[in-house]
């Protein structure tokens, strides 16, 4: 094995990790499919072979070899895919130290991992030299460690190969009081029950319980996909079943509509196309409302990752129009990663949104009720990504961004930014309430967007008051200070669209700041105010 230095480090084409993290993804996928092939043209085999006990002790110990040779697929993937991202992050870092010796004259040798710089005579300037010297090189020191680190950890995770032929183990058939019993859990601990499963468990799980596993934060988005379209189906067949059954007249209407938003969500799964994911789904909640939960892109492998929820009367009933949006945040902030395919953007309707019918987007209640279902998701991301090293951003539109605010105030949102659009407050005064590093929230609004401007009556720095106050308006003031106002101390991105609801619009610059913090790009947002920070790495 050659020896760690600073100028390998800087010459390694991480791609080639990615590529072969995707590799071993495939195969993995591969054994899953096969498992599943198998599983499906071997359940009758015991009923009709002669000697249907032997048969059936055969075909449990395939299913084993092929379940058991899954995880260790899985699982050097996952390290592949730390070590490229990690190389990546260690990269950036290492070109901004060379980027800001090179401004002050100082040499650095990667060979090294040592900086020098030539002589100077001013005594004071040599003392600062001096002083950028030593930083450097504890920098360059603590960087050669981590790449280091990374390499013995790489080379630990490759060992678990898949298991030889005859080691399979076997698990017992999970109950629907298994499955049961991880509700209320937390991400980690789903996440580690998962993980202790056989894949023919998981397998079996996602089978006969595809609702229950479906909603689970902690289980993989990949299991979580195939759960709910399975699941998805299932709830299709039988409200078809229920509406061609004479005894339900009297609930046809009630049945067709439910069918129409079935239909609506694979409409939308077909917009999203081989990279969508399926992640929770209700068709009957809030009156009909609903809920969904889908992403394009796997949140699970993205390096970025954002997580956007809706505003004021959104339902699955203009789920086409939601979608458009996170695909357009995908694609621009996608074109800004160093590596295609390196965003997942999610679209999270997973709460009881305000009506245009009473007050309830005046109130807190809905945010107050959304707050914990978003926190248990953001923390099952985390908790399921392949690598240490991902930006998870919560994103959100109007009374989302209270969604949003009621989450980050408990400070146990897991994330590294916050961006809102034409938000009424987040039920916070200032940023730093919402993220220790205030840099890192990002408000944007249109001029002629009203909804912020009720937040900005509460901010001391703002001495325009708009001369007619509706009612409305004066009660959307009760979601605080709006992000966008100078107290508030967020990062505030430039919008140059119209009103409320044009943040996405192509090629505008709303969309391409929004996109821009989702890549991590913060040196390329247009500010109105603020200061951003280094560049997510």
């Amino acid at each position: 094995m050659s020896e760690i230095t600073l100028a390998l480090l800087a010459g390694t084409n991480a791609a080639g990790f990615t590529e072969a993290s995707d590799a071993w993804a495939r195969m993995a996928a591969g054994l899953d499919a096969g498992l599943d092939r198998f599983a499906a043209a071997s359940q009758y085999l015991p009923a009709v072979w002669p000697t249907g006990e032997a048969a059936q002790d055969r075909v449990a110990a395939l299913r084993a070899e092929l379940s058991n040779a899954h995880a260790p697929c899985k699982n050097v993937s996952r390290a592949l895919r730390t070590h490229a991202d990690t190389i990546l992050s260690l990269q950036s870092m290492l070109a901004d130290i060379q980027g800001e010796c090179a401004a002050e004259g100082i040499t650095v040798d990667l060979t090294t991992a040592t900086v020098s710089a030539h002589d100077i005579t001013d005594t004071a300037q040599a003392a600062r030299v001096a002083g950028l010297v030593q930083s450097y090189t504890r920098q360059l020191a603590e960087l050669l460690t981590r790449a280091r680190s990374l390499d013995l950890e790489t080379v630990v995770a490759l060992a678990e190969l898949p298991p030889t032929a005859g080691t399979a183990r076997t698990g017992p058939g999970i109950t629907k009081d298994d499955v049961a019993r991880m509700r209320g859990k937390s991400s980690q601990e789903v996440r580690a029950w998962w993980g202790s499963l056989t894949r023919d468990q998981q397998d079996q799980a996602i089978r006969d319980f595809p609702r229950e596993v479906g909603w689970l934060d902690g289980v993989p988005a990949g299991d979580r996909d195939k759960a709910n379209r399975i699941g998805l189906a299932q709830h299709k067949q039988y409200l078809k079943d229920r509406y061609e059954n004479p005894d339900m007249w009297a609930e046809q209407d009630e049945t067709l509509n439910e069918l129409d938003r079935v239909e609506t969500i694979e409409q939308g799964l077909d917009k999203l196309g081989a990279r969508g994911f399926l992640l929770g789904f209700d068709t009957a909640a809030y009156a009909g409302d609903g809920k969904l939960v889908v992403a394009m892109g796997d949140p699970d492998t993205a390096r970025n990752t954002g997580v956007w929820v809706p505003g004021l009367g959104t339902t699955l009933g203009n789920t086409d129009g939601n979608i458009d949006r996170i695909l357009a945040m995908n694609r621009r902030a996608d074109a800004l990663t160093p590596q295609a395919g390196d965003v997942s953007t999610v679209y999270w309707l997973g709460y009881d949104t305000p009506d245009f019918t009473n007050t309830s987007v005046l109130q807190n209640g809905r945010s107050l009720d959304a707050r914990d279902p978003y926190l248990n998701f953001m923390q099952g991301l985390r908790a399921t990504h392949d690598s240490d090293v991902g930006h998870l951003v919560a994103m959100g539109h109007s009374y989302g961004t209270t969604v949003l605010g009621e989450a980050a105030a408990t400070h146990q949102l897991p994330v590294d930014d916050i961006v809102v659009a034409g938000s009424p407050g987040m039920h916070v005064p200032q940023a730093s309430d919402l993220m220790a590093d205030p840099r890192h929230v990002w408000a944007g609004a249109s001029p002629g967007d009203p909804v912020p401007r009720a937040g900005a009556l509460l901010d001391p720095f703002n001495a325009a008051v708009p001369p007619t106050i509706t009612a409305e308006r004066l009660f959307d003031a009760a979601h605080g200070l709006a992000p966008t106002e100078q107290g508030f101390g967020a990062n505030v991105w430039q919008a140059d669209t119209k009103g409320h609801t044009h943040y996405w619009d192509e090629d505008s610059e709303s969309l391409m700041n929004q996109s821009r913090v989702l890549a991590g790009a913060y040196d390329q947002v247009t500010l109105n105010g603020g200061t951003a920070p280094e560049n997510w790495r």
